[in-house]
């Protein structure tokens, strides 16, 4: 059969058209994300059935403060990574459950960054933060010994963000500043974006993109780890959250004091 020479000419640009859209989608499988000064080195967006044990460990297990740090309440679901602090009683004791992760990997500079959402209740709080393994040692040295950095931490019945940063360790020679914002909406149940860009010279906090509070002294120059948590402690005995719900938080079933995580991301800086 004669093929008129209209056809080849169709044949041909369906080809190529075809070959392009592979290339296109080839491309689309394995995108490398940046934004300006930075790329993606590495993230959880906590799309599996379970905690990643590649990425993170429980962190601190058995007896914390006025809780019981315990990996029943910490859980991945609809893409969501989830702590929900929640109460039991065992021979006539009211016992709160509480629960800290934090990444085997640590971290030196770049763009640390989460979503998340918060949902406290009196006694509890929740934070996105980090720390070197050597705060404290040596004191008076936190660009060496590393320092604790909270980059987002939530108090029940208040929608401001706390941005805190601690040194010298926990003792007589404790040193903190910080700055708390405006009323935000954080401890609402919604999301927002909290952020910390790291360099050698400073600190930079941002809430959903805005730039928040600026630190320039005294910038820890070694790695640290990144820590997921929330916390329970009577504010009988000096927290600053306030005193415990009375009753306790409710069953695992049904406690609504939970931290929500949609992902966590580190870019690198170029």
């Amino acid at each position: 059969m004669k093929m008129e020479p209209g056809f080849y000419w169709f044949l041909l640009s369906t080809l190529l058209l075809i070959a392009c859209k592979k290339k296109t989608d080839q491309r689309s499988l394995t995108p490398v994300a940046k934004q300006e000064g930075y790329q993606l080195e590495w993230s959880d967006d906590f799309s599996g059935t379970g905690l990643d044990a590649n990425h993170w460990y429980y962190r601190y297990p058995g007896a914390r403060h006025d809780g019981f740090n315990d990996s029943t309440t910490v859980s991945v679901s609809n893409g969501n990574l989830l702590i929900n602090v929640y109460s039991d009683t065992i021979g006539g004791l009211v016992k709160h459950h509480t629960g800290m992760i934090a990444t085997k990997k640590e971290f030196l500079y770049g763009k640390f960054e989460v979503k998340a959402a918060f949902v406290n209740q009196s006694g509890s709080w929740s934070a996105f933060w980090m720390q070197s393994p050597t705060m404290g040692n040596p004191v008076g040295n936190p660009r060496q010994a590393g320092m604790e950095i909270d980059i987002v931490e939530t108090l029940p019945a208040d929608g401001r963000v706390y941005q805190n940063l601690h040194w010298d360790g926990y003792a007589t020679d404790h040193k903190t500043a910080g700055i708390k914002t405006a009323d935000l909406g954080a401890n609402n149940g919604g999301y927002h974006m909290y952020t910390l860009e790291w360099s050698p010279e400073s600190y930079k906090f941002y809430v959903d993109g805005q730039l928040t509070w600026t630190y320039t002294a005294n910038v820890s120059q070694r790695s640290e780890f990144i820590i997921l948590s929330s916390e329970v402690r009577n504010g009988a005995t000096g927290s600053w959250a306030g005193p415990i719900v009375a009753g306790g938080y409710g069953s695992k079933e049904h406690s609504s004091t939970v931290m929500k995580v949609d992902y966590v991301k580190y870019y690198k800086a170029l």
